[in-house]
This record gives C-alpha cells, structure tokens and sequence, in this order.
C-alpha cells in the first residue's frame, strides 16, 4: 500500500510539472506583416526564442538584407520616361526617377534595402515577366535605348537604384 502511495504522488507531481517542463521547451511564435495580417505561425525551442528576443531573426527564416542599392537587369519594348533628359544612351548616376512601362520584357532585380514588389520573388530576387511597370530613383549604371519606326523602342537597363519600385501586370 506505501509503494502504491508513492507512485500515485510521484504521478500526481509529474502531472504538475510535465506541462511546465514543455512550456520551457516550446514557444507559439505568429509572424504578422506591416498590414498586420499573419504571415506564419510556427512553434520553436526556448533558446530560439531567446535568440530573437536578442534581434536575431534568422532562426524564424527572415532576413535582414542592409544593401543600399537594389540591382537591376532589365530589357524590354515598351516606353520609358525621364524627366528632363534626351539623351538614348548614357551610363552614370542619374538622381531623377526614371519610370517604364514595358508591354514585353524581362526585368530581374536582387533586393536591396528599398523596394516595392508587386512581381514574383524567388528569396532576395525579384522577377518580372511580359507587360509590367516600374520607377528607379537614383539609378546607376547604363542604360541603352535603341529606337525602331516601326514598333516600340526597346531599353537596357544595368546597374543599381536607390529605390526601386515594380508591378507585375501578370503576376
């Protein structure tokens, strides 16, 4: 009768501190994003936890990216407009915004710290395909527009922006 008395307590106090021990091994982490709607709900360990507490952001797989620039590889027919220049090729820092709108083009683009993307994104790279829109600001790099009579010029665009802004009419 003592031995049966002995596991029921040792039962009973485990009960009690079986759940604590758990709590200690598993936090409930919800992600949300700046429009405050979940992104993610994923359960990590409790040294996880206090990693992020500690700003690091890599055990929830979200990444900090600190580049300046965004880098551009674009080429399309379509239109392309900068303010207050004529010039069909040039390669330097220009600061005014350069906006496009191709009908047909491909533009490829590894994230920096200021964008906006409405297109398909694969990690820290940004694809657009087709009929799409876009505005650099604080583009460097080169820029070829080749001009044809009979259908849309067509522009080459190889560098980096300081902010960069595309929308994917397909996608």
């Amino acid at each position: 009768m003592k031995i049966m008395k002995k596991i029921i307590s040792v039962l009973i106090i485990s009960m009690f501190f079986v759940p604590a021990s758990l709590a200690k091994n598993s936090v409930d982490v919800e992600i949300f994003n700046a429009l405050n709607e979940k992104v993610k709900e994923m359960k990590i360990s409790y040294e996880d936890a206090e990693k992020i507490e500690n700003g690091d952001l890599s055990v929830l797989g979200i990444k900090h990216d600190f580049g300046f620039s965004n880098y551009i590889i674009s080429v399309g027919g379509g239109k392309v407009f900068i303010p207050f220049s004529r010039e069909r090729c040039f390669f330097r820092l220009l600061l005014r915004p350069i906006l496009f709108h191709y009908t047909k083009g491909i533009t490829i683009t590894k994230f920096g710290a200021n964008y906006l993307w409405k297109g398909k994104s694969i990690d820290d790279y940004g694809l657009m395909l087709g009929n799409q829109f876009g505005v650099m600001l604080g583009f460097i790099g080169l820029h070829i527009k080749i001009a044809w009579k009979l259908r849309e010029d067509t522009h080459i665009f190889v560098g980096s922006s300081i902010l960069f802004a595309g929308y994917d009419r397909i996608g």
